[in-house]
This record gives C-alpha cells, structure tokens and sequence, in this order.
C-alpha cells in the first residue's frame, strides 16, 4: 500500500472516539486531515520521517476549562492579557502557578475590551495530553475546540454576515455556536435525547431557532446557519429551519458546508465510507491548524506561560544564532573575495615578472646610459655658460673691483657661483650688488664677508660673494 509522507512547519491534532489520532497537515498547498490506525503508528510514521513537523497544535474540550466573561480597559488583546494576572486571584482560588490561561475577544466598545478568559488547571492539561507526550509529542499550542470549529466554519463561509449560528452533528451529541463580527460569543454541546440513539433533528433546529432569536434584536435578520457532519441528517434539520415561519428568528440564509475530506495513512484513498464519523475531528483539526499558521488569536492559547517564555527565548536564541552565521559567512565571503584578489594580482604580478626576467639586464644597463647621457648633457650645456658669466664679470665689475678667485658650482637646483676679491674700499665692496643689477645672468649677488686689511702706503678691502645664475 502506498503511504503519505507530509513535511510541514504546523501540524494539528486530535483523536477521535475510538482513539484513533487524526492528523492535519498542509499537504501539497492544502490542508489534509490523514486518519492513522493508532498512536503507535503515527509515532512510527514520526520517527520514519513520513510525518515530519517541527510545532504541534492541540485543541482542549471546552468543559475542561474554567470560562469567565471580563470587561477590562484595555485597547488590544495583548494589554488586556497583561491585566489578567492581576484578576486571576478574584476568578479562581489557585495559585497562578498551577494553571493555564488564555483570552479570547467577545466584543469592543470604545476604550473597553470584552473578553472571555480561559483558565485550565495544569493538573486537568498534563492528564489531557498523557496519550501525545507517551509519544513525545510536545504541543506549542493548546487552544479550545470551540474556537478551532468557529474558526473552521468562518474560512467555509464564502458569505460573510455580521453573525453566524454554527450546528457541529456528530452521533452521540452536537455542538451549536453563536459567532458575531468573527468573535465566538457562545457554544453548546447537548447529547442527543433519543433512547434508541437515533439523532433528533427537531432539537437540533429548536436550539439553532433559540440562538437566532436572542440575536434577532440586535442583528436582525443578518444570521446564517452552517451545517456539517453527518450529511444524511443535515437536509433534515435544513428543512425544519427553511419552513419555520417564526419572525424575525428565522434565519435569511441557510447554507450546508461539506465535510472535510479524510486520508487513510496507508493509502491517499479518501475515506469516504465512514459516513461522518471523524468529521468533527477534521473540522476541529482543520480549523485549529489555520489559527496555528497563521497566528490567529495568538492570546487564546493555553500553554502555560513559563513554557511559553521558554519557547520565545529559544526562538530569540535561534535567531541571534542565524544572524551570527550570516554575519561570519559574510565576514568569510569579503575574505575570500579580498584573496582572490590578491592572488590574482600575484598571479599577474609573476607573469610581468617572468617576461621582464630575460630583458632586466639590458634594462639595467640601457638605464644606466640614460644617467651618464644626462650628465654629460649636464656639463655640456654649462659650457656656453661659463663664458656668458665670465662676460657679464668683466662687463659689470666696477674698476676699483678685482676678482682673484672663481668657482663655478652645478647642482640639480640651479647653477651658482662663489667669488673672491679686493676692492679700494669696503663701500665700494657692497657696492658690488648694486652693479651686477641689470645683469641678464648674474642674480642677486650677496657680500658674505669683508674686511679692511692695512698694507704699506694705504689699506685695501678684501671681500667674498655669492651669486645665483638665472635659468635662461
């Protein structure tokens, strides 16, 4: 037989009356209910990874919980879930340590939020999940079934009115819900009456009637009924609401919602022959799934809170750990990047190398021509210059001047040349800048030292100069 092998992040489930578990999963795009013999073999098809999920979604039996309708100031779900805390002493006389709760929203009116608080005693929840923790199912939402059918009947429901009256027909009881603006204002369960075990439709229709008609003051006519379950009584009831000549109680629309359909594990065969036997599961598990995924009414769910917190800070932790990773595999990325970089320039930096190799002492030597050519160029083109020098000394030395040294200096700065001489007078000496003035060559000629020295008959003034050469 060929088996269902389903991956998914949410998973919800439930079992039916003969405690077989039944199971939903977003199975090709769609939600799928997939039926399994027993637990024993939903943990098999667990641990073989044909049924693969990492968070699980449980719906509790309204009865087992504790239900109190609160008017509280508060503009959103979640503030007013913070203010339940302080309320649970006044609800319920146990320590908040050793229950669970939850809110749903009834209704809001201005700055007041209506809601409907959900206490369930961890004592009554461990028992409750005894059967999926013996196969080491751990659920991460805990919510109740009312709220998973409600919401199951509101995805069904193309037509959206302002109120919707719910019937859930199973075989032993049914179950009548009253849904305003998309909140659960009411269930009921009632068994069925009839000692033969045959199901009475007229009780069905007389409570779905009793519902539209506490409505029908405030509502009017907007009421829908939404039938599922066991087909073969559901056009019975429908008639009874559809002749019923009652107003305003009787409904504007009445509407017959198909029951969910239902895999064997073993095989991808609906199961069809069971006549509405695990429909309320599939409803329950179907609706249950779409409040996990996409977190719908997140306040409703009746984990405890340490394990809550628990799950929030495991999460931020996988999170800071993502973001770790990517940050080093961003770090390790620019690195190599920065490597293949570099070595792609080494490479090319080799390549240069190797074809430079055989030319490089040619190369040395073509270079060291180059430096000999210059100075020789150097000294040659000084040559026509020493001799324009000369010429601009004889032409602006005053008489009284004499020149007994000379020496010409070349350097990569400029040309310059240091001078030696006698003169009648040290005025006449200083007197020496003011003559070389118009000279084309000679520029700005400095005394650096002078002196009157005595000598037989008189005295002469012995001077040293410096004169930078214009570049021409």
């Amino acid at each position: 037989m060929k088996t269902i092998a389903i991956k998914a992040e949410w998973a919800s489930l439930s079992l039916a009356e003969d405690d077989s578990p039944i199971v939903c999963m977003k199975y090709n795009g769609t939600a799928r209910c997939v039926r399994f013999e027993s637990l024993e073999q939903l943990k098999q098809a667990i641990d073989r990874k044909k049924v693969s999920t990492k968070k699980w979604a449980i719906a509790i039996p309204r009865s087992s919980c504790i239900l109190k309708p609160l008017t509280l100031p508060a503009s959103n779900s979640a503030e007013a879930l913070t203010m339940i805390e302080f309320e649970l002493p006044y609800i319920i006389p146990l320590p908040i340590e050793e229950i669970a709760y939850g809110i749903t929203l009834l209704s809001k009116q201005d700055n007041m939020l209506n809601v409907l608080v959900c206490i369930l005693k961890l004592n009554t929840l461990n028992e409750y999940l005894k059967p999926y923790r013996a196969i080491r199912i751990e659920p991460r939402m805990i919510t109740l079934d009312s709220l998973a059918i409600q919401n199951w009947f509101n995805n069904a429901n193309t037509f959206k009115p302002e109120a919707v009256i719910s019937a859930l027909i199973k075989k032993r009881q049914f179950v009548v819900q009253t849904c305003i603006e998309g909140n659960l204002q009411e269930a009921n369960t009632f068994p069925l009456s009839d000692q033969d075990g045959t199901i009475s439709t007229y009780e069905i229709a007389q409570e779905m009637l009793h519902q539209s008609e506490s409505l029908a003051p405030s509502l009017g006519k907007t009421s829908v009924f939404l039938l599922s379950g066991v087909e073969k009584y559901v056009s019975e009831v429908k008639n009874l609401l559809c002749t019923t000549k009652r107003d305003p109680t009787v409904p504007n629309r009445v509407s017959v919602v198909p029951n969910p359909n239902i895999l064997n594990y073993n095989s991808d065969i609906k199961t069809e022959d069971y006549d509405g036997e695990f429909s309320c599961e599939a409803i329950i598990n179907t609706g249950l799934l779409d409040l996990a995924a996409n977190s719908k009414l997140p306040h409703s769910n009746l984990l405890p809170q340490q394990y809550l917190k628990r799950y929030e800070q495991k999460a931020l932790f996988l999170k800071y750990m993502f973001m770790g990773t990517l940050v080093l595999v961003l770090v390790l990325l620019v690195w190599l990047n920065l490597m293949t970089v570099n070595w792609r320039i080494e490479r090319m930096s080799r390549m240069i190398e190797s074809q430079i190799a055989p030319i490089e002492h040619i190369a040395s030597a073509v270079d060291s021509k180059h430096q000999r050519v210059r100075a020789i160029q150097g000294q040659l083109s000084n040559r026509g210059r020493i001799t324009a020098i000369i010429d601009e000394l004889y032409r602006y030395t005053p008489k009284a001047i004499s020149i007994s040294e000379l020496n010409f200096v070349s350097k990569h700065s400029g040309v310059s040349i240091d001078i030696k001489g006698q003169a009648d007078a040290l005025s006449t000496a200083f007197d020496y800048t003011d003559a070389v003035s118009e000279a084309e060559l000679l520029n700005e000629l400095r005394i650096k030292d002078a002196q009157q020295i005595p000598k037989p008959g008189g005295s002469i003034a012995v001077f040293k100069a410096h004169c930078d050469i214009r570049n021409k």
